[in-house]
């Protein structure tokens, strides 16, 4: 069995991803919880925005990470926990371990500032604290936000009111255990949807990341294809195509 090597800097990940990698030179943080690697392959303990620790393991060399690291034990500590492979190769985590439920998911990036876009001009900076009320019954359409108004997680908010002052749409900037930004909780009301108004807050978002800090990031649930072709049009790229399961068993 392939040598299992500890990782405990982003930039050691980088050195065995290859800084092409872009998930691997955005997503982690500078210091590592956890992370290893075996050949070409490497997994590191992600917390996501919202707040859950994943194991995410990627790269050619993964089934034999994998092996190495149920042979470790490491698997089996993360019993029940999440573990996130690329799509292509849930068949290589099933093989090895007992999962269920979860979901697919599709994580994209950009450095460059979007195409201006109708309504845009209409965006308002919303108020974690004083809108959150509001924004958490708006973003009740949808079952999947991971917006959380109202906890401090977010460094920006912004929304589209209608002519009376009520709010037709709103997203937010996360920020990643890395520190870069990361949009959140984007969602346009049922009675406008269509109309542009949650391209014209996902623009101009990521415009406000991009033109401080020259990055900007994104998760979608991959059934998501309306969100996915705003994302492309704005300028956003797939880096990784996930599938997350909790893990309740490895195979002997």
């Amino acid at each position: 069995m392939a040598e299992l090597r500890v990782l405990r800097t982003r930039d050691e990940l980088l050195a065995t991803v290859g800084a092409a990698d872009a998930f691997g030179r955005f997503d982690p943080p500078e210091q590592l919880s956890a992370g290893y690697a075996v050949g070409s392959a490497v997994a590191y303990l992600r917390r996501a925005h919202a707040g859950r620790s994943t194991l995410s393991v990627w790269g050619a060399d993964l089934t034999g990470l994998l092996d190495a690291l149920a042979a470790a034990g490491i698997l089996g500590d993360l019993v029940p926990g999440w573990i996130s492979v690329p799509r292509d190769r849930v068949h290589d985590l099933t093989h090895r371990a007992v999962v269920r439920g979860g979901g697919d998911w599709d994580w994209l990036w950009t450095e460059a500032a979007p195409p201006a876009v109708p309504h845009e001009g209409r965006l308002v900076t919303l108020d974690d604290t004083a809108d959150a009320e509001e924004i958490g019954a708006l973003l009740a359409q949808n079952p999947r936000s991971e917006g959380y108004p109202g906890t401090g997680r977010s460094a920006l908010w912004l929304g589209i009111r209608d002519a009376s002052g009520g709010l037709l749409a709103c997203g937010a900037v996360h920020r990643l255990e890395s520190g870069v930004a990361h949009l959140a909780g984007i969602h346009a009301a049922e009675r406008v949807r269509g109309q542009g108004f949650g391209r014209a807050v996902t623009a101009g978002l990521t415009r406000w990341a991009v033109d401080r800090e020259g990055v900007c990031t994104l998760g979608m649930y991959a059934d998501s294809a309306r969100a996915r072709g705003v994302y492309e049009s704005l300028g956003y790229r797939i880096d990784k195509q996930w599938s997350s399961r909790i893990l309740f068993g490895v195979l002997s």
